[in-house]
This record gives C-alpha cells, structure tokens and sequence, in this order.
C-alpha cells in the first residue's frame, strides 16, 4: 500500500508537468504572437529541468549528527549539528531536511527551527544545526533523516529518506547535596549511633582479590611485584556500612524527582568514598551489588537514565535474601503507607524512609510504634540539607 501511495505521488507531479507543457505549448500554436511564443519558450526551460528532475536519481551517502554536550542531564539545552552529503551535482532548487525521532521527549523539546531549508545549487556537502530545550530524562532515539529535494517553483519533488539511528541518554539531574554522617536507632533504648558510609582508608587490616571497579590507590603494589596478580586492599568501616538504597519506581507525580534525588545520593556517596548496593523496585526488579567506584556508578547512572515508571511494583521484600544482611535500609519513595511501615519493621534492623512529597506526610501511630524506623519528608524544590535534617534528634 505504501509503495502505491509513493508511486500515485510520483505520477501526480509527472502529470501536472506533463500538463503545463502540452497547455502552454497548445495556447502558443492556436494563439500565436509575440506574447503567446514568449510565454512558450520562458517556462520551456523550468518545465524541462522539472522532468529532468525525475529522471536523476539521487541518494544520501552520509549523515553525521554530533550533540553536545555529551552528556546531558534532565532539563539542560543540548546542540544538535547535522552533516549530510549527497551522491550527485545535480542543481536542485531547495531541499527541506526533517529529523526522523522514535521519541516524544525530543519531539517536544525541539525548537521552531529544527526543520531546515537549504539552496543547494550544485553543492554536495550542507549542514545545520538545531537547540533542544529542557531535555527529559530518558533513552531517546534518532531514526534518520528526511531530506525533500523541490524544482524552482515546487512543481516536483523527490523524498529521500537517509537513515541514521542514534541512541541518547538524558540522565537524571544531579542536586547539590551536603554531606553528613547518618545515626540510625537501635531496637532497644533510644540512644543513637551513628554509622558511616565511608571507609577508614588510612588503615588497611588485610588483602583481597581485585575487584574491577576498585580504586586505583587501593591496589597493593608490593604484593603485586612479588606474585603478579593484582590484590586489593581491605579497610576496616568505622561503622557498620551495610547500606542497601532501594527506589520504589511506582508512578507518581513525583517520579522524576525520586530519581533525582536517588542519584544525587549515589554521587555523593561514592564521592565520598562510601559504598552500598542499590535496587529498584518496578516490573523488574534490578540489583546493583556494592557500589564501590565510578565504572559501577556509572552503570547505575545508565540505568537511571533510561528507567520508566512501573503501573504495578512486583517487588517483593520477602523474596530478597540480600536484606537479612542489611544493617540500614535507605527507601525512596513518594507514599509512605502503614503497611509498607510494617513490612519494613519486620525485614530490616534499622531504616530511614524518604517520602519525596509537596506536604510533609501525616504521622501515623504506626510511624510513632516502630523507632528503628525514621520518615524523612524531602522537599522536591531542594536536597540539600537532607542529610543534616536526618540527623536531627
């Protein structure tokens, strides 16, 4: 059907010439005169280029799409510069190029001129550019180029579609964030001990089987010189730091800004040279084991990027082994309930839930019988002082 569609706009346009011709040259042979003989042989020469137009076959052989910046994160401007060479010299008139895009996100953030029209002449190389404005956070596709190449007076027209798919990750926007020691409460008594998600890296107590992704400084060097295999060393926790950081991906109005601030946790923990495991919670349950370098984080970061809302959480806390391990449990979510309150009373030792919400949420009775566990309200609007707020008594 598409293919009849194609060829029916083809012969429309071959019909239309072919009737201007014929028009023309019938009104100078039964009109004659100077006016009717001029008219003739003044559209003559558009009216055969215009047929020539169909008989020359052209095709796109490159398409080059560079953005910057590279990376990008959620409501920044990107730059989008387009680079496209086609086979032929033929004069064409104009062309009109349209990126082709498998993403609603790009579709909105595409500014007026995205679209470009060009003279072309006998040129054989052309570019241009584009702004995208307030990216989303996502995995985005290009599918390609459309290129319309059009006669003097649009008369004719060729469509050549050039495809060039590209992939781009808009990450998640990453908040400034001031760092401080957490306190966690025991079950007996109220008395709070802090606990560190950094390591005491000026003691090593031992040596381990390198890790990739651990850091370059903690390589064991004299060990390495005597056996030739890379060892690792072991630091003791000043706390314990048997963190687990858990995002509950359910859609919410609030979504996006869990997973901000979900990220924004991550970059400062591992800056700090701290590390935890991290799961999210949608229709598919993914586990990132100890986070302990950039390469990690980084895969992490991806995975943020391109993760969507989940209609239905099939996250079970009772199907995960890796919690009975855990000595702090940190959960992001945007609904605290009292079910989800005693869920986690009965599975983890201590936890700090984070309700990512425009009002503070109602304090249950629930909330005021389990004391191993702390609901923190985060303002959307800002991160910052969330770690010193968790501190408070």
């Amino acid at each position: 059907m598409k293919r009849w569609k194609v060829l029916l706009e083809k012969s429309k346009h071959f019909l239309l010439i072919t009737f201007l011709m014929v028009v023309t040259f019938c009104y100078a042979m039964f009109q004659g005169g100077f006016v009717s003989w001029f008219v003739f042989f003044t559209v003559s020469p558009f009216l055969v280029y215009a047929l020539m137009f169909f008989v020359v076959r052209e095709d796109i052989l490159l398409v080059e799409r560079k953005i910057e910046p590279a990376h990008i994160e959620r409501g920044q401007s990107a730059k989008v510069h387009i680079t496209i060479e086609r086979k032929t010299s033929f004069p064409f008139a104009y062309i009109m190029m349209e990126e082709l895009v498998d993403s609603e996100g790009l579709v909105q953030a595409k500014k007026e001129n995205s679209n470009a029209i060009k003279f072309v002449g006998f040129r054989k190389k052309f570019s241009w550019h584009y702004d995208l404005d307030n990216v989303p956070r996502g995995e985005h596709r290009y599918l390609g180029v459309t290129v319309i190449f059009y006669d003097f007076f649009g008369w004719a027209k060729k469509v050549v579609v050039a495809e060039k798919e590209q992939t781009i990750l808009v990450y998640p926007r990453i908040r400034e964030m001031k760092y401080a020691a957490l306190q966690t409460k025991y079950d007996v008594g109220p008395m709070m001990s802090p606990y560190s998600i950094v390591k005491d890296t000026s003691m090593a107590v031992g040596l381990r089987e390198y890790v990739p992704g651990d850091r370059f400084s903690w390589i064991h060097w004299k060990s390495f010189a005597r056996t030739q295999t890379l060892q690792s060393k072991e630091f003791e926790d000043r706390q314990s730091s048997e963190l687990m950081l858990v995002l509950d991906a359910k859609r919410s109005s609030m979504f996006e800004e869990k997973v901000e601030l979900v990220a924004s946790m991550l970059q400062l923990i591992i800056q700090e040279r701290g590390d935890l495991s991290f799961i999210t919670a949608g229709e598919m349950t993914k586990v990132f084991p100890v986070i302990q370098g950039e390469k990690q984080l980084d895969q992490v970061m991806y995975h943020l990027a391109a993760i969507k809302p989940a209609e239905n959480v099939k996250f079970r806390f009772y199907d995960q082994q890796a919690f009975k391990q855990v000595a702090t449990l940190l959960y992001v979510t945007s609904d605290v309930s009292d079910e989800l309150l005693h869920t986690l009373a009965n599975i983890v030792k201590s936890c700090i839930c984070f309700v990512v919400a425009k009002q503070p949420p109602v304090q249950s009775e629930h909330t005021m019988r389990y004391k191993h566990i702390q609901v923190v309200f985060v303002d959307p609007t800002d991160f910052y002082h969330l770690f010193t707020e968790v501190i408070k008594p």
